[in-house]
């Protein structure tokens, strides 16, 4: 039962209504840091003489990466001499890995694998684009090739163009779609902001996570894509989708015994997709590689990792692999 005001003694009301006036100053306190943070020209001085502080001394900071997020351009050579730009307002987390880290600094395992397959890949997928790091890796390291970039969500396709005009990339064609194994209309799951990190068609992937928003979106199948647009040449596909990377390969197995691409796949632990994935593949030919950061690791079954989130299915064989 809440206590009527008037009969608690003085003391207590004052205490109460002093808690709950160093909350109110606390909190705006806590907002206005992060308006100023994000701020310009604050947050370029800031973010810039930070990394080159950290630069000069050797240092790394963990809690920096995570609270000093940077805004607007981040700009990274790759290895070919081209220059990577993305561009965030500090709401999506491949941006600002990129920034304190460097062009290898999201998800590390994979994107130098990834940017060396690219070099020669006639065709790339990338499946689960989000705002396109992947296919902006592709499209630098490969001007002669083509990429297509799969994204369902609106505001986060509008910013994988974004990030396309920035770089000035001719050679990359967004499509807004999710992927999956038939050509349908489906419920898709994120979370309720603008840049969602993490979003499925899977509602069962999608349950455990706050403020969930579903809207219908359009599914189709990569072998139909393939088909309808007379795609030839597939050498690389990358899939992030959230637990559904199984339908995503279902819906594409014509293309798989076609080209057989070397497929960048996330393998989640204790989503049920490992035995699935492995009933496609293995009867396509393909072999297994956890990537680590000591290169692709050979794997007899494929198994979820809990760091290391990504697998290697090729058809290649061992020799070619460690080439790699």
């Amino acid at each position: 039962m809440r206590a009527d005001q008037s009969l608690l003694p003085k003391s207590s009301t004052t205490a109460r209504g002093g808690f709950a006036l160093r909350n109110g100053i606390a909190s705006n306190i806590k907002v206005g840091l992060r308006n100023l943070r994000g701020s310009q020209p604050f947050n370029y001085i800031a973010t810039a003489s930070v990394r080159s502080l950290l630069r000069a001394t050797g240092l790394k900071s963990e809690f920096i990466v995570r609270h000093l997020h940077r805004v607007g351009i981040v700009r990274r050579t790759l290895p070919n001499g081209r220059i990577l730009k993305l561009w965030s307002r500090a709401d999506d987390w491949v941006s600002n890995q990129v920034y304190w880290r460097g062009w290898e600094g999201y998800e590390p395992e994979t994107v130098p694998l990834f940017f060396r397959l690219a070099e020669r890949a006639r065709v790339t997928l990338d499946v689960g684009a989000y705002v396109g790091f992947f296919s902006l890796l592709a499209a630098h390291a490969n001007l002669d090739g083509r990429v297509y970039a799969f994204e369902p969500l609106t505001d986060v396709c509008e910013r994988l163009k974004k990030n396309l005009d920035l770089n000035e990339l001719s050679n990359v064609r967004v499509v807004a779609s999710a992927v999956g194994a038939v050509n349908e209309t489906a419920e898709f799951f994120s979370t309720a902001t603008q840049m969602p990190c993490s979003s499925s068609l899977s509602y069962d992937f999608m349950r455990s996570a706050e403020m969930i928003c579903s809207f219908p979106v359009s599914v189709i199948t990569v072998d139909s894509f393939v088909r309808e647009t007379a795609i030839e040449g597939v050498d690389l596909v990358k899939i992030d989708t959230e637990s559904t990377e199984p339908q995503v390969l279902l819906g594409m197995i014509e293309t798989i015994r076609r080209d057989q691409p070397a497929i960048i796949c996330e393998v989640l632990k204790g989503r049920a997709s490992e035995e699935l994935l492995e009933q496609i593949l293995r009867p396509l030919g393909y072999r297994f590689y956890l990537l680590t950061p000591e290169g692709p690791s050979f794997r007899d079954h494929i198994e979820g990792h809990p760091v290391w989130l990504n697998y290697l299915f090729t058809a290649q064989d061992p020799d070619q692999v460690s080439k790699l």
